[in-house]
């Protein structure tokens, strides 16, 4: 095996004299297993870029053929071995998590080809020449298994496909995103598509969604909040700088805007403060079957169904996975499992109380005329303890 640690920063030499040393590599693009394309080699102050084929390849040094070589020029596809991966943290897609490069495996088969990224602790001995004194297992991750970020002019951009990232549940890309720094965060948002990056930002925790809503640029920004549903949105909507509230304002317009801002004036520790707007309501004079028919076509199923009558009014709950053991010829309005309800301004403390009185999952909130207007669920409540031991234990 040969390793780019092992022909980093080691000489060259033509003639049996010391002509430079090889300080980077580079592959055309981000093809399935790319061979190098380019060498770099640094000669006093100055770097060359030679082809691959110009060397001979050692660990203990290089060998130039001559120096009648054609000098590369620089080509915004190249991805730089060294540079650009080296260090930085990457996506295994199988994985559905971040990793760190720490040294690139490589493989002589007429050409060299990049075939795997070890990011075990081997490849940091192995730079710091320790991997004879210490014995380790490389942990290779196959090239076709990452997506890797290019750092280019300051900015980062994915250079595989978006296809493979989106093949990524929205609850995957938000622990990623959650993980990552500002600008490969905001790659991997605009790299999704506007549905895709709504539904990962809302997966995310307030302090993530915070960051990605004040940075995205204002014409993918009004692609993103408008497809996010307004709950989200005012979760972290009165942490934003004021500038940006205004614009988000004027990009979702109209009904949506004037629901987030009824939302943010209900204090976090109220019912209205801790709703999702975006709840499942079916009439309850539908079947067993028809709801079950309706719901195959949602992508993402909810949790339960608020049943009401026909004046939109609140009548009960059921949950999606207990429906299948129901007669499919019942009526909703006949079964509901759960008929319990809060009001907007009802506090925390009480919210709290009922969840655990009766052991629920899902708790509809209602308006003054008993229609529904949102859902507390659990993992609302549960986020807010959190945040409240937070607070108490002043993190």
């Amino acid at each position: 095996m040969l390793y780019l640690s092992q022909i980093i920063n080691k000489n060259v030499y033509f003639q049996q004299k010391k002509y430079g040393k090889i300080v980077d590599a580079a592959v055309f693009e981000n093809f399935p297993s790319p061979s190098l394309s380019k060498i770099v080699i640094k000669r006093g102050k100055k770097k060359i870029t030679v082809p691959p084929n110009a060397l001979e390849i050692h660990t203990k040094g290089s060998i130039l053929k001559t120096e009648d070589f054609p000098v590369l020029p620089f080509d915004e596809r190249d991805f730089y071995l060294n540079e650009d991966l080296l260090d930085k943290q990457v996506i295994d897609i199988d994985g559905k998590r971040l990793v760190r490069v720490n040294d690139i495996l490589l493989e002589r088969n007429g050409e060299i080809k990049v075939v795997g990224i070890d990011i075990g602790t081997a490849g940091l001995l192995r730079r710091l020449h320790l991997s004879k004194l210490i014995k380790m297992e490389p942990k290779i991750l196959p090239w076709q298994m990452i997506e890797a970020f290019d750092y280019e002019t300051g900015n980062i951009k994915i250079k595989v496909t978006q296809t493979r990232l989106n093949t990524l549940h929205p609850s995957e890309l938000a622990d990623i995103l959650e993980e990552v720094g500002t600008k490969e965060r905001l790659a991997i948002v605009e790299s999704l598509g506007s549905e895709k990056a709504a539904l990962a930002i809302e997966e995310t925790e307030d302090k993530t969604q915070e960051a990605i809503l004040e940075q995205l640029p204002p014409s993918f920004l009004e692609k993103v909040v408008n497809r996010m549903h307004v709950s989200e949105i005012a979760d972290v909507f009165y942490k934003l700088n004021p500038l940006r509230i205004t614009e988000i304002l004027k990009l979702i317009g109209g009904e949506k805007a004037a629901t987030v801002e009824k939302l943010v004036n209900f204090p976090e520790d109220t019912a209205g403060g801790l709703m999702h707007l975006n709840y499942y309501v079916v009439d309850g004079d539908k079947t067993v079957k028809e709801i079950l028919a309706q719901l195959i076509s949602e992508e993402i199923k909810p949790e339960a169904v608020l049943i009401t009558n026909g004046n939109n009014r609140f009548v009960g709950v059921l949950y999606v996975k207990d429906l299948l053991d129901k007669d499919h010829l019942a009526q909703l309005k006949d079964i509901v499992s759960e008929r319990k309800f809060i009001y907007p301004n009802v506090d925390f403390k009480k919210i709290l109380q009922v969840f655990t009185e009766y052991n629920l999952r899902v708790l509809p909130v209602v308006d003054k005329e008993k229609k529904p207007i949102g859902v507390i669920t659990i993992d609302a409540i549960l986020a807010r303890i959190e945040e409240v031991n937070r607070e108490y234990e002043g993190i």
